[in-house]
């Protein structure tokens, strides 16, 4: 490891942070409080489409991503963005407070669009991993 791979890294996932916070704001300021932890799974569901995005150019040869880009969008920002750590947080403090349902909902509703939005730009970029 190198120092500026490593500083790639952290620039890259201060960014991505600052991202994540910035759609929580924005949130907030535009819907209020809500039961649903829609910020979290706005971030995930972005951070899903553009590593999609990225991968897929990348595996389709249209445009390689040298080792320094892929540690700064991938590793950091992007790293940075998504967060399965509040998803897992957020999911389970609404089981404790017995609100099966919205929890149940965000589990459900995070992984099948995050994942399905993965699927769906490789199906559409016609990558033929699957």
């Amino acid at each position: 490891m190198c120092v500026r791979d490593a500083l790639l890294v952290f620039i890259g996932a201060g960014l991505g942070g600052l991202l994540r916070w910035g759609i929580g704001v924005a949130v907030v300021a535009w819907l209020g409080t809500l039961r649903f932890p829609l910020a979290t799974f706005l971030a995930n569901l972005i951070a899903c489409i553009l590593i999609a995005c990225l991968a897929g150019i990348s595996f389709r040869g249209t445009c390689e991503l040298s080792s320094g880009l892929r540690l700064f969008l991938i590793t950091g920002f992007l790293g940075g963005l998504s967060t399965m750590s509040t998803f897992g947080l957020e999911t389970i403090l609404l089981l404790k407070r017995g609100d099966w349902i919205c929890a149940g909902t965000n589990f459900a509703l995070t992984l099948i669009t995050c994942l399905g939005m993965i699927w769906f730009i490789f199906r559409k970029i016609n990558l033929q991993t699957f």
